[in-house]
Formats: structure tokens, sequence, C-alpha cells
């Protein structure tokens, strides 16, 4: 059950940018005169790396050198480093999406694998084919439904809608963060045996996440998980820190002591979803007034802002991240557009 999620549709000219890099790394490829070695892929119950080293596509750069190791059936492996050193790439290695490198990685069946990114992909159509998604048919109940749903604290959805049959815009009635619930729900829904995790749990409160993690942890899955919280090494068994000059280290995560780099990341990446997530709770509901609008577009402003201004990278519940600019015509544009909302 591999997943190839792309993000949200109004992303659109985004991706046309991204395909034009991708066209030009093709082309620049494809312009080598020298052959590129690529990582051996075999199948196997089990997921190995063998002493490989990953290249970006052209091979003009190392990113992680005789990376060896295996994860254990049951186990929870976390993956980090400082932003741009591999760790996605390490997953698109497993997906067969990247294998510019030597080495050999054996690795389950793709059917066999359900990967999570940080923004989920949201198809067109109801809330049943949204929960059994990739699958197109299930023969799980509408109670069955609805008690994955209270599993992954996606209840109130369905007060928003008709019933599960329901078609809606989707990306409009669910915060980023309620998709990445509902990538869970569909986790649970499939049951498969190995789950990739990318940042899926970046627009999550603390609680929300902990519940998640240990309903995963529950089912005996093994996993794989990149992220940047300090709060994810309370639900994985071995640590693999990727380094700036490609190298590695594998350790258990009771004797793991993050590096500078990977500590400086966690203590200044912050989410503010509960701040974000209230406000389109609230552009759900009726009855609210111009002026509660406005006290509540103030205060989530004001929480953004005095977060931001300490330094801190703020990442907001449409995935994007953003440091506060202190340049007085900014400011005075922000407050001009709080002003204008209605």
């Amino acid at each position: 059950m591999l997943v190839d999620e792309f993000g949200r549709s109004g992303e659109f000219i985004n991706y046309i940018e991204r395909l034009e890099v991708f066209s030009q790394a093709l082309e620049s490829v494809s312009e080598q005169t020298n052959p590129v070695n690529t990582i051996q892929v075999i199948e196997d119950n089990n997921l190995t790396f063998e002493d490989v080293t990953l290249q970006t596509p052209d091979a003009a750069k190392v990113i992680v050198e005789h990376l060896s190791l295996s994860v254990e059936p049951g186990e929870g492996l976390l993956i980090v480093g400082p932003s741009g050193r591999g760790k996605s790439s390490l997953l698109q290695a497993i997906s067969g999406l990247w294998n510019t490198g030597t080495g050999h990685l054996m690795r389950p069946p793709l059917d066999d694998l359900l990967f999570l990114p940080q923004r989920p992909y949201i198809i067109l159509g109801n809330l049943r084919e949204q929960l059994i998604y990739p699958q197109t048919t299930t023969e799980m109940s509408e109670s069955q439904l609805k008690e994955i749903l209270q599993e992954v604290n996606l209840q109130d959805v369905l007060n928003r809608i008709k019933n599960f049959d329901e078609e809606v815009d989707w990306e409009n009635i669910l915060s980023l963060g309620e998709q990445q619930r509902l990538a869970f729900a569909r986790l649970f829904v499939n049951q498969p045996d190995f789950v990739i995790l990318d940042e899926a749990t970046s627009a999550l409160d603390l609680k929300n996440e902990d519940h998640l993690y240990k309903q995963l942890q529950q089912t005996g899955k093994t996993f794989i998980s990149v992220g940047h919280r300090e709060s994810l090494f309370n639900y994985h068994q071995r640590v693999l820190e990727l380094s700036e000059d490609s190298t590695w280290r594998l350790m258990s995560m009771a004797d793991y002591h993050p590096s500078a780099a990977i500590a400086t990341h966690s203590n200044n990446d912050q989410t503010v979803d509960e701040t974000i997530e209230i406000v389109s709770e609230i552009n759900n509901q009726d009855n609210f007034t111009h002026q509660e609008m406005q006290k509540l577009t103030n205060y989530s402003l004001s929480t953004i802002k005095n977060k931001a201004s300490r330094g801190q990278m703020i990442v907001a519940n449409d995935g994007m991240s953003y440091r506060y600019d202190k340049t007085l015509d900014i400011a005075k544009m922000g407050e001009s557009l709080a002003s204008q909302v209605d």
C-alpha cells in the first residue's frame, strides 16, 4: 500500500516549479558520460541497509555514507539530523524513488508499506473513501469506522457532514492537524506491516501526538519516523542521527544524547497548531460576530508574533515555516490585515 502523497491542489504553482527543477535534474543525469551507480534493492521480510552510500541524483554529493543497520520487527526507529541532511531522502530510497549510490537495501514489498508524510494526500470523495484510502473497498461497517475516528480524536468530523457518503471539500473542512490524524486513521484501517512517518505529527499538539504514537505502538507494527521534536524520543527504541559530513551514528534511545546541532533545532522548532487550528474550527461554526472574530484573529497574531520574536521558527498549520520580521512596514501590514477580518 505505497502511498505517494503530494499535498494540496492549491499548491499547483509550487509543483510546476518543482517539476521544472526535476526535469532539469533528469536532463543533467542524461548528459553524464559516466554511468551512475544505483543501490541494489532486494525484496525481503525485513528492512536492512547494507553498506549503503546514498547520493544526490546527479551523484555530485554524498548524503550518507556506508550506512549499515537493520530494523527489527516491531521496532521503532527515529531518524534525526540537521535540515537538508537526507532524512527524507532515506525514506525515498526505501520507497524506490531515490536510488543513486551503492550498497544493498533489503525491504518488504511496497504493498506492505504505508507512508505518512507531513501533508497527507486528501482525495476527492466521501468520508468513508478518505478513511479506507488507498483501498477502494472495505468490509468495515460504519460503527467500526466511527471507532477508528474515535481512536484518532476525529469523532467531531461527523458533526460537520450529513453522513459517511457525503462528498465535501475536505481540504477546507479539515485543518492540517486533522488531516494528519486522518492519515493515522488510514493506518489503523489498512493495518500495514511497516509504517514510514515523515514529520507525520508536526501539526499536532503533544497530547494528540502522544495518543497516536501509543496507539501505533500497541499495533506491534514496525515503524520509522523522521522528525525534530524531542517528544518523539518517547516512542522509539533506537535513533539514527545523520551529520553534516555524511557520517552517521546509531544508538539505543537510552544511550542517545543529541548533538549540538540537533538540540538547537529541536528547541527552536515550534508548532502553533493550537492557535491556528482554533481559527480553522471557528471558521466552520456559525453565529460568531465580527467582534469575536476580530479578537480571535488578534490573539492568533499576537501569539505567533510573541513566539517568533524570540527568534524561534514557527511551523504553522499549513505546514509552512515562518520567522517574524520586525520591519515596521511589515508589522503595520499585519495589523491592517487583522482589522479587515469580517
